[in-house]
């Protein structure tokens, strides 16, 4: 049956609709949304006609056949947007050629992540593990693909009778043998209580009358999760036996072998290097949904040693905060701030001289470091104090809020005849930035809630909603703007050091599927790619922002990047970095390549633009005042001479919190 696509942009679920209607205008559905994203904006730029026929069809789906023709001769408005097009096209096609054999894709992907993984770090596995890894390549195909469809989904008990998978021709057979080959276990000696959450609700209402045990009448009319728990109380208050007959209520089930599955959670650490991505990975590529940047995968040496080192790895996510270090630390630093209200600040300089002493918690250092200073002066040891804040300022894991904060202590300590040279960041520390006061009628005032006020418009707003529609009235300037913090800096920086961060540099791009190098977010980034990056930020300098962030949308738009966010607009992207200036714009690009992971927090509230200047606004409520880390941000970006204020929301004028 001939059918024809129809776009439905009005759509409330999905604004990239397209709806397949028979030629007498019945509908037959969408297309699923991870094509139609692609070929959407194509059919309503006219770039290509689509059509299609019914091919296959059951009660729940019906399998098209479309056919997609380019048309050569259309002429597209700007060059940007041809390859924003053209892109789409590419992308379009590689999930139609992938969708074709996705039967088995899932298998194939399976294979390709074992293979690297032993190719990379066969010294990591036991002479037995090898083996029975080795072995799942001799499994036969319908083995190979039950197992892993089996391990992509929740567990750990499978029901036999509900297993069916279309691709898999012979599911008992292949059960038996990954039974024999010890990768699937049968439920002989579990605990019958476990198999409860594998029955359906009705089944567990007919067990209930079954065993005939004395439940309440009511129960029979509980959810799913409350019949389980009813059963197992009832089983435990009367010590009855339901082992048989739950299993003849679920059947024979299987589960995947706890060996394999610690060999499977090694498996999937080794090959993504992370503890967030997962083998589903690979199908959001296979369907397009995802697409990665393009570099080339080198290694030169392995991430671990020995086994010894990659089980001690295995400890750390989960354990890390359990060692007797972490603990001590923890410990320490809550009881220090105890001591400090109780002020016992003898007690609490202890604690934090020991905490510094320590070689462990790097990131706590800077706050141990100023609380010692602070409690050291509660104590008048004035001198103690001030020596505690210079030493800080030389400890290279002392940054961001924490530095701004023991500078200040070093000028307040340090006044003649203390020290009488004055500090080389003493003028920009008592720079003043901009206040902005503005009134608003606050919804809630209680401590402890974020602010809520009623806007200028009388509807419900935050409090920074409430200075974006000030900035946008004739009072405040009519100034175009975001509340970003650090959404639209990290995408800018994304774009425009897209070729730095994905350049050829070994051993920090080991996976297909990473959205930046390993090393982005430690030291070694900046030092790594030096001359790279100081050529782009003179390029950022010199003017070439605007063309820079047009040519990597153009190239490389909708690929997963670190912080990059592809629902802003390319138009206000470009504006902004031609009102913020390239100087202004190189100095935060170079903090960010510098510090990634401490400069990607206290950046200012909001981004206000408009024709070619720029500024940025912090934005506090009754009784706020700025941290910190967002005073070391005022600071760095009054220094480039990029416009940021302060605008402070009070409850009336007279408000001077």
């Amino acid at each position: 049956m001939r059918v024809h696509l129809v776009r439905e942009p009005e759509n409330p679920m999905d604004t990239y609709a397209v709806k397949v209607l028979t030629a007498d205008g019945l509908s037959l559905g969408h297309i699923p949304k991870e094509h139609s994203r692609y070929f959407s904006p194509l059919m309503d730029k006219g770039v290509v006609d689509v059509q299609g026929y019914v091919s296959e069809s059951t009660s729940e789906a019906a399998r098209l056949k479309l056919d997609f023709r380019e048309i050569q001769s259309r002429t597209i408005g700007s060059l940007s947007e041809e390859k924003v097009l053209a892109v789409k096209w590419s992308r379009l096609m590689d999930a139609a050629d992938k969708g074709q054999d996705h039967g088995c894709r899932y298998q194939q992907n399976f294979l390709y992540m074992l293979q690297v993984v032993l190719e990379r770090d066969l010294h990591l596995f036991t002479p037995d593990e090898i083996e029975l890894l080795e072995a799942f390549r001799s499994i036969s195909s319908d083995g190979q693909r039950l197992f892993v469809r089996l391990a992509q989904r929740k567990g750990p008990w499978f029901r036999l009778q509900n297993i069916f998978y279309e691709d898999i021709g012979d599911t008992n057979s292949a059960v038996h043998e990954l039974v024999e080959r010890r990768y699937l276990v049968f439920n002989a000696d579990v605990n019958s209580s476990e198999l409860l959450e594998h029955l359906t609700v009705q089944e567990l209402k007919d067990l209930a009358v079954n065993s005939k045990i004395m439940i309440k009448s009511a129960t029979l009319s509980l959810k799913k999760i409350q019949l389980i728990t009813a059963i197992r109380d009832a089983l435990i208050s009367l010590h009855f036996n339901l082992t048989a007959l739950i299993r003849e209520a679920t059947g024979p089930c299987i589960r995947i072998a706890e060996t394999l599955e610690v060999l499977l959670w090694r498996l999937q650490r080794l090959f993504f290097l992370n503890g967030e991505q997962e083998f589903h990975v690979f199908l959001l590529v296979d369907i397009g949904r995802i697409k990665y940047p393009s570099y080339r995968c080198a290694r030169t040496m392995p991430v671990f040693a020995s086994r010894e080192d990659f089980l001690a790895y295995e400890q750390h996510p989960f354990l890390a905060r359990f060692s007797a270090a972490w603990v001590h630390a923890t410990i320490c630093t809550v009881a220090a701030s105890f001591l400090e209200k109780e002020r016992r600040y003898a007690e609490a300089v202890n604690l934090l001289k020991q905490l510094l002493s320590m070689q462990y918690c790097p990131g706590r250092r800077g706050y141990w470091t100023l609380r010692l200073s602070i409690d050291l002066e509660h104590l008048q040891r004035l001198e103690e104090s001030l020596l505690v804040a210079e030493n800080g300022l030389n400890d290279f894991n002392v940054r961001g809020g924490d530095r701004v904060a023991l500078q200040r202590r070093v000028l307040r300590l340090g006044k003649p005849p203390r020290r009488w040279k004055v500090p080389p960041y003493a003028a920009l520390l008592k720079k003043k930035h901009k206040v902005v006061r503005i009134m608003g009628r606050p919804l809630n005032n209680a401590n402890g809630m974020k602010s809520r006020f009623y806007g200028y418009d009388g509807q419900q707003c935050s409090v920074e909603d409430l200075a974006l529609q000030y900035y946008a009235g004739e009072d405040g300037g009519g100034w175009k703007g975001v509340h970003s913090e650090s959404g639209i800096w990290l995408t800018l920086f994304g774009l425009l050091m897209w070729d730095v961060i994905f350049s050829d540099v070994p051993d920090f791009f080991q996976t297909p599927f990473q959205t930046a190098p390993l090393d982005l977010c430690t030291d070694s980034f900046y030092p790594v790619r030096s001359s790279l990056i100081e050529s782009r930020l003179q390029a950022i300098r010199d003017g070439g922002a605007r063309q820079l962030v047009a040519e990597t949308w153009a190239e490389h738009y909708g690929t997963s990047c670190s912080g990059v966010n592809w629902e802003n607009s390319l138009e206000d992207l470009q504006t902004i970095t031609v009102c913020i200036g390239g100087p202004g714009l190189s100095v935060i690009c170079k903090l960010l390549a510098e510090d990634h992971s401490n400069w990607t927090a206290g950046m200012p509230d909001l981004l206000l633009w408009k024709e070619k200047e720029a500024k940025l606004a912090e934005v506090k409520g009754p009784g706020d005042r700025l941290s910190e880390q967002q005073v070391a941000w005022f600071l760095i970006l009054s220094d480039a001479n990029v416009p940021v204020e302060l605008c402070k929301v009070s409850k009336t004028m007279n408000d001077r919190s």
